[in-house]
């Protein structure tokens, strides 16, 4: 089941970090939402449709959208960046570069290789992704592939990519404000603030196509036994900014036609190669490595499959938290890997192929939090790319 969300108005969605009150003036802002922000708002939305919260906390929801401690039926496979002319929008995955000097929206792919003589690395890998070009590149964390770039790249056979930037999507509004006493209405000491609310582009150019602010919002992939109305209204982020919603029918799997899953199935068994692309941030038990890849080794076990780790391109950590409703105090802070992190594997035979891509993509594989959204991937090839 899929929900497409507009925002009626700006709206913003805090990163992990501390914005106390008196300690810290400046409110830090994340793009997209954490699936467990999108989760948390469709909870509520459900609740306020089929009763109240004294309700929720007695269990009488528990089968479907589950009590404090447990989500019951509901899960979030993810959320994407869409419009409504059914484009998904994905984050860059980070083996992609930008040119530094390069004025057009192009990523290049980095090559598979082995450490050289003119670099040096404490890495332990067996490979390293490298750049072989003479221009000077760097990351981009913040634009976006379209979902037919974005299946291009996962079956592999291309090295260069267009993308779109983020400021295509949203622009940033600053607001300030300051705490006010309520008994004398004057501003408190030491309570300015200062926050990035977000809101989509009323226009964004494509060639000579132009698409209106209400094209754009995000698409959340859910399950739950008991569906929410077709249409209505949710709560969504900090000040409770009001979204808009109606079931759709987008296609969020890049390669969910049958012929794409054939092909990447045939170009990983010829080549003994694959990647994980994650779509969401992951939260992983050791940090940058999920717990079924063995830290010295890098040798992977996940359920009866075997496989090895080559080689990764993971962003820096995110902060993931949240709000304990029930103890009314914030939840444990975690570190998660960033969606567009890329682990490069290495088969030990081709036997596994069907197996390997059944298992892994489209399937949520974070260690912690996997069915609130958590750790959706992809798989890919990487084949014809090792130097």
């Amino acid at each position: 089941m899929r929900l497409f969300l507009q925002a009626n108005d700006t709206f913003f969605f805090r990163d992990g970090r501390p914005f106390t009150k008196g300690d810290q003036s400046e409110g830090y802002s994340i793009f997209p939402p954490l699936p467990s922000t999108i989760l948390g708002a469709l909870r509520t939305a459900y609740i306020a449709e089929h009763g109240d919260l004294s309700a929720f906390y007695a269990g009488k929801m528990a089968m479907t959208i589950g009590t404090p401690d447990s989500l019951g039926s509901i899960s979030l496979n993810g959320v994407f960046l869409a419009d409504r002319n059914s484009t998904i929008y994905y984050p860059i995955p980070l083996d992609l570069v930008v040119k530094k000097k390069e004025t057009d929206n192009r990523l290049y792919l980095l090559k598979v290789g082995t450490e050289s003589s003119n670099l040096s690395s404490n890495a332990s890998l067996t490979y390293l992704l490298k750049w072989f070009g003479a221009e000077d590149v760097e990351s981009e964390t913040n634009g976006r592939l379209e979902g037919i770039v974005m299946a291009e790249y996962l079956l592999g056979g291309q090295t260069e990519f267009g993308f779109r930037p983020i400021e295509d999507f949203i622009r940033f509004e600053p607001k300030i404000g300051i705490e006010r006493d309520y008994r004398t209405s004057s501003a408190k000491d030491n309570m300015l603030y200062r926050i990035n609310m977000s809101r989509f582009q009323s226009q964004f150019l494509k060639k000579n196509e132009r698409k209106a602010l209400s094209d754009l919002g995000f698409v959340v992939d859910y399950q739950c036994k008991i569906e929410l109305p077709e249409n209505g209204m949710l709560k969504l982020g900090g000040e409770g900014k009001s979204f808009t919603y109606k079931q759709s029918c987008y296609h969020t799997d890049p390669l969910a036609a049958e012929e794409d899953m054939t092909a990447l199935k045939e170009v990983i068994h010829s080549s003994g190669f694959f990647k994980l692309y994650f779509a969401t941030p992951a939260i992983f038990d050791h940090g940058w490595l999920p717990k079924w890849i063995d830290k010295t080794t890098y040798n992977a076990q996940y359920e009866s499959l075997s496989f090895e780790l080559i080689t990764a391109a993971v962003g820096k950590p995110i902060a993931i938290g949240g709000w304990d409703m029930k103890k009314n105090m914030p939840k444990p802070t975690r570190q998660a890997v960033p969606a567009g992190s890329v682990y490069y594997f290495k088969l030990p035979d081709e036997s596994c192929v069907d197996a390997i891509v059944d298992t892994f993509h489209y399937k949520n594989i974070s260690d912690c939090q996997a069915a609130e959204g958590f750790g959706l991937c992809f798989v890919g090839v990487s084949e014809g790319n090792r130097t």
